[in-house]
């Protein structure tokens, strides 16, 4: 009769301490412990998964009660060690803390530290998982373990030590396993590899090193899962990359080419082939923020050893990023506004319009993150000594707002000087500006980033004409979500705040459509430079006229003393300076 199967992790589970990979410190103490008969009792071992906590465990008990023992070198035949091997002994009991974690259990684990070691030298208790004890049972198991029968010894296992009573942690020796290396992972999976007649590279077997965060077991249940396929071909790193959910390299690398190139169309055609392969937008983001900051290691050093020590590229890969001669500070900006906007692709629940817009983004660095100040002058010569001009600067800080004298007669006068520019301002704006330059600034002065970038990346510029930015679109899709009220009513209000009157209309796009190129360093000269006046936005003017009017009223009221007039003075300075910056298009993000 054939034997049952056993996975890797369990076949080549370690048995002595020399078995142990990637624990010389641990190995180290324990056996100068044995050798000296030190032996203390209570121990704490901490560690990530896979690292070997349970299994030092079984080796130190096996060693304490070998039939040869106390011996660094267990016999591996003698009743102790075969039974701890199959973890089935009597005097080494393992106990899971998660499924055993009550007062009750502490009291029936009290109960058997009572009884005498039967074959062996101690009688050994394995807690696995201990952090998950409640409170009242390691309150109970305290005097215990400070002060257990002779030949009793407690072993604690745990990934989160953090979450054991510090009362527990003082009283056992500590250990932290540290994460096993990358050299180590692989040089035990080639030994085993040999062993069981796998065939597979070693790049694949570093690829499955890299991505099991310093874990043997996962690596080893890795490789247990690619061994069938590794019988009659070689495995591969494509492979180990298809099972783990990578994306090729040579896949996100097309994808990186097309933003690069700001090729919105070729971008998004190749989300959707990768998407419909079944890679999910998060793990599509997940893949290419990873990517791109291999591309950066790659374009910031020229040691290919330096580089494959940090990543999971060969020379091969490495060869291919650097043949496509990326600009890193492009690459930087790309990164940061993936990382923006992975932020709602984890949460959204439409993940996959996340990601284009990500990707859209990316494409418009030049219009989205563009740092110059475009301004719109709507400045007219002085027609009277009267008349003031005024000019709105978009993003230029506000540096110079109006200290009045008197405040009654200057917000008298402030509000008649808003009722005379008024009407002139959308005949200037059409004068002075094309319609390139009117979208620019509208595009500038949208506040939400994803809407942004929408219409910055597929929206087409056709025309403006008569108040009316016209806007085309090639797909039905995008069109679609450019309509959609959300998004339609931010872009309204945006071009509402800057050019009152105007409106926007969409259209598709067929062949014989004409559309405008945007040049982000558009910045059109003022023909005039008069000193710069604090101008309060129509949208907002009805209400600052009522607000003004009002407080004169209750100023007329009041005595003219001079500390009031004082709080007067700053209260209506602070007030326009507000209403400058929040109308005015500049607009903090979250």
């Amino acid at each position: 009769m054939e034997e049952n199967y056993l996975p890797l992790f369990r076949k080549y589970r370690p048995q002595s301490f020399k078995d142990i990979v990637g624990q010389e410190s641990l190995v180290r103490a324990l056996s100068n412990a044995i050798e000296l008969n030190r032996i203390a009792n209570a121990y704490l071992f901490c560690g990530p998964r896979g690292t070997g906590k349970t299994s030092s465990a079984r080796i130190f008990a096996k060693s304490l009660n070998c039939i040869h023992g106390p011996t660094l070198e267990p016999c591996q035949k003698c009743p102790s060690c075969v039974d701890i091997t199959n973890a089935t002994g009597l005097d080494v009991i393992e106990i899971d803390a998660a499924s055993n974690r009550g007062i009750q259990d502490a009291k029936d684990l009290i109960a058997q530290v009572q009884y005498a070691p039967i074959n062996g030298k101690y009688k050994i208790f394995i807690i696995d998982e201990v952090h998950m004890l409640s409170n009242d049972a390691f309150n109970a198991l305290l005097k215990t373990f400070e002060e257990p029968p002779k030949n009793v010894i407690f072993i604690l296992a745990t990934t989160e030590p953090h979450k054991v009573l510090e009362t527990i942690v003082s009283r056992c020796q500590r250990f932290d396993l540290r994460r096993i290396t990358t050299g180590d992972i692989v040089k035990r999976l080639r030994e085993i590899s040999n062993l069981e007649n796998i065939k597979i590279t070693d790049d694949a077997l570093y690829t499955i090193a890299k991505n099991v965060s310093g874990g043997l077991r996962d690596s080893l249940a890795l490789l247990d899962q690619v061994s069938i396929l590794g019988v009659r071909e070689e495995i591969d790193k494509d492979l180990i990359e298809e099972l783990l959910g990578k994306i090729n390299i040579d896949v996100l690398l097309k994808l990186l080419n097309n933003i690069v190139n700001e090729d919105i169309e070729n971008t998004l055609s190749c989300i959707e082939e990768i998407y419909s392969k079944g890679n999910e937008p998060r793990n599509l983001a997940e893949n290419f923020i990873e990517f791109l900051r291999n591309v950066i290691l790659v374009l910031s050093s020229k040691e290919f050893a330096n580089i494959k020590n940090f990543t999971t590229l060969i020379d091969e890969d490495i060869e291919k990023i650097n043949s496509y001669n990326f600009n890193k500070d492009k690459i930087i900006k790309i990164l940061n506004t993936l990382i923006e906007y992975y932020k709602e692709i984890k949460v959204s629940t439409n993940p996959y319009l996340w990601m284009e817009l990500a990707c859209i983004a990316s494409c418009r660095l030049d219009l989205i993150n563009n740092k110059t100040p475009v301004q719109i002058n709507t400045q007219t010569p002085p027609q009277n000594k009267n008349q003031k001009a005024i000019a709105l600067d978009i993003q230029a800080p506000i540096t110079k707002t109006i200290e009045p004298e008197k405040p009654r007669e200057n917000i008298a006068q402030n509000v008649q000087t808003i009722k005379e520019i008024k009407p002139q301002i959308n005949d200037e704006i059409a004068k002075n500006q094309d319609g390139a330059e009117i979208w620019l600034n509208v595009i500038q002065a949208i506040p939400s980033l994803p809407i942004k970038a929408l219409y910055s990346g597929v929206a087409k510029l056709v025309k403006v004409e008569n108040q009316k930015i016209t806007l085309g679109f090639t797909h039905e899709n995008a069109l679609n979500q450019a309509k959609s009220p959300n998004k339609l009513d931010v872009l309204n209000s945006t071009v509402e705040s800057l050019y009152p009157g105007f409106s926007v209309e969409f259209i598709k796009i067929t062949p014989d459509t004409k559309v405008i190129e945007l040049k982000p360093e558009i910045a059109p000269k003022p023909q005039y430079q008069p000193q710069k006046q604090s101008y309060i936005p129509q949208k907002e003017m009805q209400n600052s006229e009522n607000d003004l009017k009002q407080e004169t009223v209750k100023n007329d009221e009041k005595d003219e003393d001079n500390s009031n007039l004082n709080q007067e003075k700053k209260h209506y300075s602070q007030k326009v300076q507000d209403m400058i910056e929040q109308f005015s298009g500049r607009i903090i993000e979250d």
